[in-house]
């Protein structure tokens, strides 16, 4: 288990953070540009730079590695920070697996609450099916991306890494009292 932490003697914290290899993973699927580029899906529409940053980001900006850095930084925090703000108060406890996956999904999609078949399913106590939700986001302006399937998968796979394979005590299983 992870993401409670002690605060004091009674109350709990949640903490949503990805792992530094969960930002290995994210930095090689994003790679380093450090001229602004056209999303290959929404062009220009969607002008992004260094590990796929699209905030504030036009035609013709650059950045040196050590602002793509920090701004990786600031932009995994604020979308752990999404994954965070969305299960504050539910009590519900996420592994580090599950941490690096929710965030490097909501890094990739740009929000976290609101998707059903992630979102609604953990919030159901549906740990593995909220993993599998991830599936169904390969989907960019409308097609289906071969690169966003595999990073669907891979999430998928550091999603369910640290499950409790036998059996998930959350979920009602058809005949198991």
């Amino acid at each position: 288990m992870a993401t409670y932490h002690k605060v004091g003697a009674v109350a709990l914290a949640l903490v949503v953070a990805m792992s530094p290899a969960g930002l290995e993973r994210l930095k090689s699927r994003e790679a380093l540009r450090t001229t602004a580029y056209a999303d290959p899906y929404y062009g220009w529409s969607v002008a992004t730079i260094c590990y796929g940053r699209t905030l504030n980001v036009k035609q013709g900006d650059t950045a040196t590695k050590q602002q793509c850095e920090a701004w990786l930084k600031q932009d995994v925090a604020r979308h752990c920070r999404l994954v965070y703000d969305a299960l504050l108060g539910t009590n519900i406890w996420l592994t580090q697996g599950e941490q690096d996956a929710y965030c490097d999904f909501a890094y990739n999609l740009g929000k976290f609450k609101g998707t059903d078949s992630v979102y609604g399913r953990l919030l159901a106590h549906d740990d593995y099916g909220a993993c599998m939700g991830l599936l169904r986001y390969y989907f960019s302006n409308g097609k289906p991306s071969r690169g966003l399937w595999e990073r669907r998968y891979e999430q998928y796979n550091i999603c369910i890494s640290q499950l409790d394979v036998r059996y998930n005590p959350r979920v009602t299983y058809k005949g198991v009292p």
